[in-house]
């Protein structure tokens, strides 16, 4: 027996344990181009717009427990995440493009998969809400569990490549991926002075990690800019840590 729109979004829900209802799910997976000559039927595009929000900030708070890097690899990490190819593969793999509703002779693309991807982020988020739940918890547990393999990878990676051309010259950059590579713990950075009239600053930065109990390796970076005091302690510190192992 053909299920039912209804009955194929339930069983959707259940395969995917989605903490939201059939409703939302509904809303979620409506197309604008079926909205448009269907207008009883709201489309996903503002739960689009706040599903993206949602899964840019789920997938940089996973990168920021689970590696010690910086902007610049966070944001390369995150578009092996949420990028639209991404999504719209990951969607099409659990068979979301077969529950799409779209207008009449609107075929489905990876676009669309990964926007109802993300409106249904959206849907989980505000649903949880209005029945007064922890809506990010709710979103987080089906951010790992929809997204686990893509998580996987990334995570056993022995080696997770930053931004070439920054790397060169950038000794913080340079620390991240150190550490990285050799699965060190993650290191602490904190500006520890900061002295003289404005015109004139001296900032000094330091860089801390704890490679035991017993063992802790720390370098300091002076310079007239906070920035610079960084780069300085980074580039010292690479150099302690390379001299230790």
């Amino acid at each position: 027996m053909k299920l039912t729109r209804k009955e194929k979004l339930k069983e959707f829900i259940e395969k995917y344990k989605l903490p939201i209802s059939v409703e939302w799910l509904e809303i979620a997976t409506t197309h604008d181009s079926y909205h448009i000559n269907n207008p009883t039927f709201p489309s996903n595009e503002r739960l689009e717009a706040l599903g993206d929000s949602v899964l840019d900030l789920l997938s940089f708070d996973w990168l920021y427990d689970n590696f010690q890097g910086n902007e610049g690899l966070y944001t390369q990490l995150r578009s092996e995440i949420v990028s639209n190819s991404v999504l719209g593969k990951l969607g099409k793999k659990i068979g979301l493009n077969s529950i799409i509703l779209t207008g009449e002779g609107v075929s489905i693309n990876e676009k669309q998969i990964a926007d109802a991807l993300e409106a249904i982020f959206g849907s989980i988020f505000k649903y949880n809400q209005e029945i007064g739940f922890n809506s990010y918890d709710f979103c987080r547990q089906s951010f790992e569990f929809l997204f686990q393999n893509i998580l996987k990878d990334i995570k056993h990676r022995d080696f997770v490549p930053n931004l070439a051309n920054k790397n060169q010259n950038n000794p913080k950059n340079q620390l991240s991926e150190y550490i990285l590579r050799n699965k060190l713990p993650k290191c602490s950075l904190r500006l520890i002075n900061e002295q003289g009239p404005p015109h004139k600053k001296v900032f000094t930065s330091q860089y801390s990690i704890q490679l035991s109990e017993q063992s802790t390796i720390s370098a300091k970076g002076e310079a007239t800019t906070k920035k610079q005091s960084e780069k300085i302690a980074a580039q010292k510190l690479l150099k302690k840590l390379k001299y230790h192992k």
